[in-house]
């Protein structure tokens, strides 16, 4: 059949159904992975769905088509990334398979990828399509195990907080509220709930916390209930976003300092973070005597250099935190909420008065120009080349360009059909200074782009 190549992504395999992905194109997925499999020598794999509309059948295909390479499945049903991820780490295989659309359109859906502990770029999986024969193998089974109440109990007895803390919580009708609503009551503390129904057409807003416009409805929960903070989940619950009880928006790179000086108070080692960062969390991280690493965005970069460097915490700008110090190093936004619950607890403090002895600066949200998937990466290559402008210039992941008075980045999106921008400036005249000079030379270099 008539593959479409788009969908296989630098980190993870995502696409429209039923025109892009869908139960043929996951009966192939199917074969690959089972290559991969062989390969490592994993012949056990747990697989989930988050909740997609397309999300059962897709997993039911998925699950029929690879026990015919002999690899057994372990089905764990409707579950959040993290309770996939947690599988993975649980049985032993090492191995999961998320069927989720993450934080894209409704219609969206996709698969990542862990096998033998490590994470599986979409590229790899395109490249071994057809690469095996089911001819081959006997028929593996499929047996069903539900993870919920050991990853609730392992959360919740590893961590203490203050029963008396006012949470609300904002599943966004996403996977996450298969979990959290529960995770936090076995907690304790005193919890509010927003959409928690799990319902894949988002009747409320999009799961999707790194932006601003779906956190009010969070906002005002946590004001109206006078609560300490608010926990927003996207879609499949690996990424969180946080309101103060003042009802201030925290962006990750802003918690992520909070984090880290707690997490390297009691193990020293590496923090990762990606390219949309502050610069203030680099030098969070090595006033507190951690070694402080930058990496591409992604989950699968992030991933990689957490193995690299043996980070022991690590995050992105999105809302993906990694804990690796007393957690097993994957993205969890259930875990960092109650992350930072404790946090409160061990230092009777609010979250507005935690926040705020880092340094403020101006900074924008994530910015997004649409531009096609095929043109993208293409279009930031010709910037890095054109553009005109001075400062320490970083190529890891798209352009980053520091400055002495803040910084400015352009990258292609992996997700989406997208450029990301994103700028901060040591005061609001920074910020508008450097966020023009870039979009200026933008508007010169593509002048039919539309940046609206």
């Amino acid at each position: 059949m008539d593959i479409k190549r788009n969908i296989f992504r630098e980190y993870d395999i995502r696409g429209i159904y039923p025109n892009e992905l869908n139960e043929a194109t996951i009966r192939l997925i199917a074969g690959s992975v089972a290559s991969k499999c062989h390969k490592e020598g994993v012949d056990l794999i747990a697989v989930g769905r988050d909740g997609r509309l397309s999300g059962e059948s897709l997993l039911n295909e998925f699950c029929n088509e690879i026990i015919k390479y002999g690899i057994k499945v372990i089905n764990i049903g409707l579950v959040t990334s993290p309770l996939l991820y947690y599988a993975a780490k649980k049985t032993a295989g090492k191995s999961g398979v998320m069927i989720t659309g993450s934080h894209n359109p409704k219609d969206y859906n996709g698969l990542k990828l862990v096998i033998n502990d490590k994470p599986v770029a979409g590229t790899e999986i395109l490249d071994l399509i057809d690469s095996i024969n089911k001819n081959d193998y006997l028929d593996a089974e499929i047996e069903h195990i539900d993870f919920l109440n050991q990853y609730i109990s392992e959360v919740s007895g590893s961590l203490e907080i203050d029963k008396n803390l006012k949470v609300v919580i904002d599943c966004g009708n996403g996977a996450a509220g298969a979990v959290a609503p529960l995770l936090f009551k076995k907690i304790g503390v005193r919890l509010s709930e927003l959409f928690s129904e799990v319902d894949g057409n988002f009747p409320n807003h999009h799961p999707d916390p790194s932006k601003p416009e779906n956190l009010k409805d969070l906002i005002n929960k946590v004001l109206e209930e006078n609560a300490d903070i608010g926990f927003a989940f996207d879609g499949d619950g690996d990424r969180v976003g946080v309101v103060t009880k003042l009802g201030k928006d925290i962006f990750a790179d802003k918690l992520l300092m909070l984090l880290a000086e707690n997490v390297l108070k009691n193990k020293q080692g590496a923090v990762v973070y990606d390219v949309k960062c502050s610069n203030h969390l680099h030098k969070t991280i090595e006033a507190n005597n951690g070694n402080a690493i930058m990496a591409p965005t992604g989950h699968f970069h992030i991933k990689n250099a957490i193995k690299k460097h043996s980070a022991v915490l690590a995050g992105e700008m999105s809302g993906h935190i990694f804990f690796n110090d007393k957690w097993y190093g994957f993205d969890d936004g259930h875990y960092t909420a109650a992350r930072v619950l404790e946090i409160m607890t061990h230092k009777s403090s609010d979250i507005d008065s935690l926040i705020n002895k880092y340094p403020k600066t101006a900074s924008t949200p994530e910015l997004n120009i649409k531009v096609a998937d095929e043109k993208k990466f293409d279009v930031v290559s010709e910037f890095i080349d054109k553009a005109n402008i001075n400062g320490e210039k970083i190529s890891i992941d798209g352009i980053r360009i520091n400055m002495e008075n803040g910084w400015g980045l352009l990258r292609a999106s992996n997700t989406s059909p997208n450029l990301v921008l994103r700028f901060e400036g040591d005061t609001e005249e920074d910020l508008v200074q450097i966020k023009s000079m870039f979009l200026n030379e933008f508007s010169r270099i593509f002048p039919d782009i539309d940046l609206n």
